[in-house]
Formats: structure tokens, sequence, C-alpha cells
């Protein structure tokens, strides 16, 4: 996948803009451009000009005619983003000069980058390891405030850095059973068993926390699902309408009007969270209705957050009750709101015991949009808060494939240890241990996974 080309890139989007970035990458990166520059300076040469440097100038074509005036940035072996001597050209952001000035660095021999390539540059040269060249691109795509401060987190190395870590300790006491192996005759000990049995225990609990944050981590990454649900006309509707401030949702006294999931889409204190609004679940002979109910089921397992909203006028407060606590044993993993809607007619009496063991339970108007935002609020400190209790945040699918694996093979190390199995199968597990947390930072990767990852990259990054 590697080779010496010098590569050149945009680095900003096609079209007219006020500047482009044009990005070169390569040991003849400089002299070439070099060529096809003209300093305002007479006789300034850019080999000769300290890295991490600007000059002013112009861009000549073959025929002697200027193209554009330009700067040009100078990063110089090693001290750049793909860890070569690097340019970036700012032009004017016309179409044309864009053209004009890639056309003619190809001419001079430079190619055309592949998506990623200069990422892919700078990992292979050391710059960064792999975890952070994917959060690079997180980095790029990023749409909140929130993603964009996990991305930060994860390209100054917070999770790389923990990796690094685990496998220096791992690294060490595979060393040492490896020894044992060598001295078996002996019966030489090297490696402590009470400090191994402590280690291994250790490090299964960090793996199980990082692993538990990815169902956070993708949650915000991707966007928290809230999915409201409840019998016909409760208000569910007039919720999600005030929540998302526009009238999408129907609104109607006949029951069974929702048949359809509708989403709309908010973001609160910099995470994203979409709203599904639900058809109402009750027993119906009506066939569409019954296929509003079936996607109502679906969307439920598929969400985050279930916000379940009754009427508190209504009389059947057992039922009531009963669904709550039915909907607590089938979703305990998931994150309920129970909302007694329409408080405006009616006050919420006879559910004071029961209140109390819900830990989020509210009684609102949904007619009433500053009663909604206190629903709102409590949702978003929800999330906040659990970022906040949660050192390191995993929001790649390969990281979190990759720790499960890796925690799988410390078990089973953990459970030969208990039983006195030898030292040589403890010691594959290990090994097998450092070769999934290895993949996350590329210590350990194949063509394929780097080919899968850097694929997805812009081209010019």
């Amino acid at each position: 996948m590697l080779d010496d080309d010098t590569i050149v890139a945009l680095a900003t989007p096609i079209g007219s803009s006020a500047i482009s970035v044009i990005r070169i990458s390569g040991k003849n990166s400089i002299s070439i451009v070099e060529n096809i520059f003209i300093s305002i300076k007479p006789g300034k040469k850019l080999e000769n000009q300290s890295t991490h440097t600007i000059h002013l100038g112009y861009i000549k074509a073959e025929n002697h005619n200027l193209l554009d005036q330009v700067l040009v940035s100078i990063f110089k072996s090693p001290f750049s983003y793909t860890g070569e001597n690097m340019i970036e050209i700012s032009c004017h952001g016309s179409y044309y000069i864009q053209q004009q000035i890639l056309q003619l660095l190809i001419r001079k021999g430079i190619r055309l980058a592949r998506p990623g390539e200069f990422t892919f540059r700078a990992f292979i040269n050391q710059k960064v390891d792999l975890s952070q060249a994917e959060a690079i691109a997180d980095l790029i795509v990023s749409e909140n405030k929130i993603c964009h401060e996990l991305s930060l987190q994860h390209i100054k190395g917070r999770l790389s850095n923990m990796i690094h870590g685990l496998r220096k300790k791992l690294l060490n006491f595979s060393s040492l059973l490896e020894l044992e192996l060598d001295f078996y005759e002996e019966n030489i000990i090297f490696a402590k068993r009470s400090e191994l049995f402590s280690f291994l225990q250790d490090i299964e609990k960090i793996l199980k926390d990082l692993i538990e944050s990815f169902s956070l981590g993708n949650a915000i990454k991707r966007g928290i699902y809230v999915v409201i649900i409840g019998e016909p006309n409760v208000g569910k509707s007039t919720f999600f309408n005030q929540v998302i401030q526009e009238d999408r949702s129907i609104i109607s006294h006949i029951k069974g009007t929702t048949r359809d999931c509708v989403e709309g889409e908010i973001i609160l204190n910099g995470i994203i969270f979409h709203f599904l609004d639900t058809a109402g679940i009750r027993k119906s002979q009506d066939p569409i209705e019954i296929m509003g109910v079936e996607k109502t089921m679906k969307k439920i397992e598929e969400a985050q957050v279930i916000l379940y909203i009754f009427d508190s006028s209504n009389k059947k407060k057992q039922k009531i009750i009963s669904d709550i606590q039915n909907i607590y044993k089938k979703y305990p993993l998931k994150n309920i709101f129970v909302i007694a809607n329409k408080s405006d007619i009616s006050v919420c009496h006879d559910f004071e015991n029961f209140k109390s063991k819900i830990p989020y339970f509210f009684e609102i108007s949904a007619k009433n949009y500053h009663e909604v935002k206190i629903v709102l609020n409590t949702l978003s400190s929800l999330f906040l808060n659990k970022l906040k209790e949660t050192k390191i945040v995993v929001t790649q699918y390969r990281h979190y494939e990759a720790l499960k694996l890796s925690l799988k093979e410390l078990s089973l190390a953990h459970q030969a240890f208990n039983q006195g199995v030898s030292v040589d199968l403890i010691s594959v597990y290990i090994k097998e241990a450092l070769r999934y947390l290895g993949e996350i930072t590329g210590e350990i990767t194949s063509e394929d996974i780097l080919k899968n990852i850097f694929s997805k990259f812009c081209i010019g990054k």
C-alpha cells in the first residue's frame, strides 16, 4: 500500500471559495514546487527555508504565464503531518485556478493521492497510531460538540495510551511465562502467581469498562434514539411537536391517528437526539393500525431511551402501573422516562407511592413548552453525567470487537490459571489477548484492515 511517490490533493472542497488549499507530500514535494514558484523576494529558494514557514509568491505555468498569487507553507520531514516533506499551497478559490495548479503539479511528476493517503503515511511514519487515525476521520465528520470532544480525546491518545499501557504489562507477564517454559525442567517460577492473578482481575475490569462504554459512545456518535410510547390519545404527538418545535405529527381527539413512526432530530447540550413519535399501543382490528403498533414495538427495541406517556386523568390506575412495571421488566437496561401528561386538566394524585420508585417521573402539560423543556434538560443531563463518569469512551465498533475478543482470551487465561492448567496454555491465551489489543492501535494489523479504514477517509486527508 505504501510507495515513495510524491502525492497531491485538494484539501478543501471542490468549487468556488475565498481560498483553496492544495496539499503535497513526499520527498520531492519541496523541490518540485520550487520549479513552479516565484517568490516576491528575488532569489529566495524554498529548499533553503526553515520548516513551518510561509512564503508569498506566484505559481507559474510552463509557458511562464502566472496562474495565481499564492502562499506556500513548508513542513520539512520529520516535522510534518505525514512525517515526510510537505507543501501546502493556499491559492484563490476559483475552480479554474485549483485545476490548473493540480494539473501542473501532475505534469511535474506528482500523482493524485488516494483517499486517506496523507493520514496513512502519518500512520506508517509513526506520527499517529491506528486509533488516532480513525479519530481524525471521526473529527472531520463530527456534527456536534460531544462528538467533536470525544474525537479530540482519542486524537490526543487517551485510548491509545491506555491500550499501550495494558499491552506493556501483558507483554512483561507473557515474557516471564515464556521464560518459565525455557526452564521447565528446573521448575523455576518467574511470574509470581499472586501478582498474575491480581493483574488479570484488574485488566479484565478495565476491558469490561471500555466495552460497556461503547453503548454510550456509539449512541453519542450516531445520536440518541428516544421512542415516545403510550396508549392512543395521551398526548404523544403534542409532546413530540413541542420537542421539535414543529407541527409534524397530526394531533386529533380521534384514537389511532398516528399510524407510522414520525421522526425529528434536535441537539441538546451538544448531543443529537432522534425523537420518534409512534402509534399508540392498543388492541385493534384495523390492519394498518396493527402494523403501526408492530413498528412501535420494533422501535422500542432499537431505542436508547423509552419515553412512556400516560393521561393523568385516566382512572385506570392499576393498568397504568402494570404497563409501567412491564416496561421496566422487559427493558431493564434502557433509560425509561415516565410522563403523566395533561396536568393542566388533572392532577396525578393516585401515584404518590409508585412515583418514588421511578427514577424519572414527570407531571407536565405537553401543551406547555417550558414543562416539556424540563424533561429535555433532564434527558441531556443524564447522558452528560454518564460521559463525565466514564473516563474513556469507545466509539469505534472495530475497537469494541477487539476489546471483547481480548477479554475473552484473558478470561480463559484466568480460568486456566484457577484450574492449575500448564503455563504454556496460559501463555497462548495472553498472546491472543495481546494480538487483539494490538489491532486497536495498529501495532498488529493486516493490509485488509488498513485498506478498509483509510478508504473511508476523504481525499486530501
